[in-house]
């Protein structure tokens, strides 16, 4: 009985159990951190995973196999985002960058043949400054999961639906408070049409590099490769990482789902016994201070780093900071480490302030752990996330450079003794963590459901059915333009004839 029981519930699982390729290749240790979130909600879900990454573990689990994308991790050599001549790039520079990426995703032989050889149920892969990625789910004729790893923005409403967030949401990059002002929302829209006048210009070179690249993998697999322009818009579902309880809601179709913070486990694991102790031990509190994986403290000028030193070494608590290399002449309350955990970290209950680049992940982790910031930061996004998170009063925001040490000291300062910004992160930490499902079970679920129901179309908004005249009610107004001068013109007529018999009456009567 036990033994025939045992076969049904394996059956079972291999009905339900589905084989998604996960295609996630950005060569950056946070990005890697969402799109591990991504698979583990697959596995755990007792799914299957082919997972395309630059950073392949050494240790893998069962049902999870990985493509090797390592190559990728060399188009950062070389490129120190402290110096300004970096910071100050503009879209252009990060087009390129996400346009190499692809380059080298496509010369990899073992992906191709996957995409070829292997069934997929879908496909997943995360929005980079690029589109071409629709490719994947297109040649398998499979429903395409999109990620976008920062908050909602105008490009992803343009793949899926109507952009309508112009006037009323900051782009991702302008820390404007909402409502917007006058002059703010023309410069979002003005900064909007030179995006779009410059995704106008690019598109014809991705669709070029579309039907280059995934051409040969439709024909290889015997079939026909739909056009770029319909791949672009087939998303089933998108994947935000983003939550209304930290960025201003948005209206969005069913298709869109919230998931920030489901990269985080829901049960940190434990510190290190060495840290442990040394966090446990500290009851004045902890800073802890990291500028992420993409600006390396370790570059920073040797005055500017002697000078952080001496303002953490003033302080009358224990300080964490991550620092990529061996430091000498650290004061006795200062503990450098190339790596910390930093989930862990901040769930400690003596953690006070996070002194942070700014970066969206770092900015769910202490969200979620409720502990307050003081953002410095340095490029991209960072500037809006932390000028969120001063609006809702959980932050202090230092602007970066190598001068900033007197700023940080002073700042640092007021939230040390200041316990609002605490509190604040508390209540907002409250807040986002009130949600009846836990992310990573909605990253899961949604997959699930675009599969099940072959591509989510009961979850998409009408919109992309209808041609941009549509939608925008230009035939409309052409058909009404034609009846008003159609009435206008018989007006015209009967009038005309009326004034002619009029006329005419009165030229008898003389007569």
């Amino acid at each position: 009985m036990y033994s025939t029981l045992f076969l049904l519930v394996a059956c079972a699982s291999q009905v339900w159990a589905h084989h998604i390729l996960c295609v996630l290749p950005v060569p950056s240790r946070s990005h890697n951190h969402l799109a591990k979130g991504i698979v583990d909600s697959l596995l755990d879900a007792g799914h299957e995973v082919t997972w395309a990454t630059p950073y392949p573990q050494k240790t893998t689990k069962k049902n999870l196999k990985q493509i090797d994308l390592s190559a990728a991790q060399k188009l950062t050599d070389g490129i120190d985002m402290s110096k300004d001549s970096n910071r100050k790039q503009g879209p252009a520079f990060v087009k390129t960058f996400s346009r190499n990426i692809s380059t080298v995703v496509m010369e990899s032989q073992e992906l191709r043949d996957a995409v070829v050889n292997v069934q997929y149920d879908a496909v997943v892969t995360e929005w980079f400054f690029s589109d071409f990625e629709a490719g994947f789910a297109a040649v398998q004729k499979v429903p395409w999961i999109l990620l976008s790893g920062v908050t909602m923005h105008p490009h992803m409403e343009m793949l899926l639906d109507e952009v309508r967030s112009i006037p009323t949401h900051p782009l991702m990059f302008h820390d404007f408070d909402v409502p917007m002002s006058l002059w703010e929302r023309l410069t979002n829209s003005f900064v909007y049409g030179l995006m779009s006048i410059s995704n106008w210009v690019d598109y014809y070179s991705d669709e070029a590099f579309y039907q280059a690249h995934f051409g040969p993998l439709a024909k290889a697999r015997g079939q026909t490769l739909p056009p770029y322009s319909e791949a672009l818009h087939n998303v089933s579902i998108l994947l935000v990482n983003s939550d209304p309880s930290i960025d201003a809601p948005r209206s969005l179709p069913p298709n869109v789902v919230y998931v920030a913070g489901y990269h985080i486990e829901a049960n940190p694991a434990p510190l290190p016994q060495d840290l442990q102790t040394l966090l446990d031990s500290s009851p004045k509190g902890v800073v802890y201070f990291s500028m992420g994986s993409v600006l390396k403290s370790s570059l920073f000028p040797e005055k500017f780093i002697r000078e952080l030193l001496k303002v953490l070494g003033e302080l009358p608590y224990t300080v964490l900071w991550k620092f990529e290399k061996e430091l000498t002449g650290v004061p006795k309350n200062v503990h450098v480490r190339a790596w910390f955990p930093q989930a862990s970290i901040l769930a400690h209950p003596n953690i006070k302030v996070f002194i942070t680049h700014g970066g969206l992940l770092s900015t769910l982790e202490a969200t979620n752990a409720g502990v307050a910031l003081l953002a410095v930061p340095v490029f991209g996004d960072q500037p809006s996330n932390a000028a969120r998170a001063v609006r809702a009063g959980v932050a202090r925001k230092v602007d970066f450079s190598y001068n900033m040490a007197e700023e940080l000291k002073k700042e640092l300062n007021e939230m040390l003794s200041n316990d609002k910004y605490q509190k604040r992160a508390k209540y907002v930490s409250k807040l986002f963590r009130n949600r009846p499902v836990a992310p990573s079970k909605l990253v899961s679920h949604y997959i699930e459901v675009a599969i099940e129901s072959k591509g989510a179309y009961h979850l998409r908004s009408p919109s992309k059915l209808y041609a941009w005249y549509e939608r925008w009610m230009l035939d409309q107004l052409a058909v009404l333009a034609a009846i008003l001068y159609l009435i206008v013109k018989v007006l015209k007529t009967v009038l005309g004839a009326v004034k002619s018999k009029v006329v005419g009456s009165k030229k008898q009567k003389k007569s």
